[in-house]
């Protein structure tokens, strides 16, 4: 697995790829979605950078798609969790599920 210093706070797409095991495509996917967003550096070379909590937001739009829920369920839950911080750890997504609207 790919390590990332911990006083790293901005990963690339390789990088949330590599420790995520999505492919890059996928990301790309999920931002286009509305479901995760990057900073885009201009410049040469142009690239995205992520928050590296993206980590876990990718992580719960993964298990929720394990178990079907569509990623329109899934962005509706993500609008209405809290940014991720370092400082709330796994409860940001604990919670989620509850937070999902009914079919």
């Amino acid at each position: 697995m790919t390590q990332i210093p911990p006083d790293t706070r901005e990963i690339t797409v390789g990088q949330l790829s590599a420790r995520s095991g999505v492919a890059i495509s996928a990301l790309h996917f999920y931002q286009a979605q509305g479901l995760i967003s990057a900073h885009r550096i201009t410049g040469p070379p142009d690239h995205r950078t992520y928050p590296r909590d993206i980590l876990r937001r990718v992580a719960f739009i993964r298990a929720s798609q394990r178990v079907g829920i569509p990623l329109s369920r899934i962005k509706d839950a993500s609008a209405r969790c809290p940014p991720a911080t370092r400082a709330q750890g796994p409860a940001t997504a604990s919670g989620a599920a509850e937070r999902l609207p009914s079919p």
